[in-house]
């Protein structure tokens, strides 16, 4: 080959790794699609969008890639460790699933993406720590647009963490009695999440609020008449 070919076979792939670079950098660009009102309301097959699978709450999941001829064949395709700091540690969430990577959080309200697309393992994406004084039982989060929306048991806060980044976009503190406890499961809504305080079994006063999905601020909260000290 001649000088000029080599340059000209040079000049080919000078392009084409060009092109390449352009390529890849324009598919890291890329956003996941963000969990949409529309998407909550009709979830799709694969995936599992809110703590019950869809509005009905009835965990009902049309797969049928398992069945009772072949449940007993199930085994362990991988494990990956979460927490494991102190004792006592537990793991009481429904994990979400949407488009291979899954969102779960501990007893430590740290709330952990994870890429299981493989099926073989599942490398942890970013882990968002809230670092909480004292771990309490945590029930599972909700995703809502490009948010993962999480609580923090008794330290009583909501925090909106970025689903591409883990960055936390907004931290609300809705503590308002000594003791009260946000351990369910937040519920995402077209516009608001539902978020419940517990405590009445201890005479704290229970509540239902629902909160500004963009910014986390209240905008109703209504009490339980059947708590004790609602009563008086």
């Amino acid at each position: 080959m001649n000088g000029f070919e080599d340059r000209k076979s040079a000049k080919r792939a000078g392009s084409f790794a060009a092109f390449a670079c352009a390529l890849l950098a324009g598919t890291s660009a890329v956003r996941a699609a963000d969990t949409t009102f529309e998407r909550l309301v009709n979830p799709e097959s694969q995936n599992w969008l809110t703590v019950h699978h869809d509005y009905s709450a009835q965990r009902f999941s049309a797969l049928d890639a398992i069945n009772r001829t072949n449940v007993k064949n199930l085994k362990l395709a991988f494990a990956i460790g979460l927490g494991g700091t102190s004792n006592n540690e537990s793991l009481e969430a429904t994990p979400l699933v949407e488009d291979g990577f899954m969102y779960m959080v501990d007893s430590w309200g740290i709330v952990s993406k994870i890429d299981v697309r493989s099926g073989t393992s599942g490398p942890i994406v970013w882990q968002m720590n809230p670092k909480l004084e004292k771990q309490d039982r945590n029930r599972g989060v909700a995703l809502w647009n490009n948010l993962v929306i999480s609580v923090t048991g008794y330290e009583g806060r909501v925090i909106a963490t970025d689903k591409e980044t883990g960055k936390v976009v907004w931290d609300k503190n809705l503590l308002d009695q000594a003791d009260l406890e946000l351990t369910a499961a937040p519920l995402a809504l077209k516009d608001v999440i539902v978020i419940g305080g517990s405590g009445g079994d201890r005479g704290l006063r229970n509540w239902v609020a629902s909160i500004d999905a963009k910014t986390g601020d209240i905008v109703w909260k209504t009490f339980d008449p059947g708590s004790r000290r609602a009563r008086k």
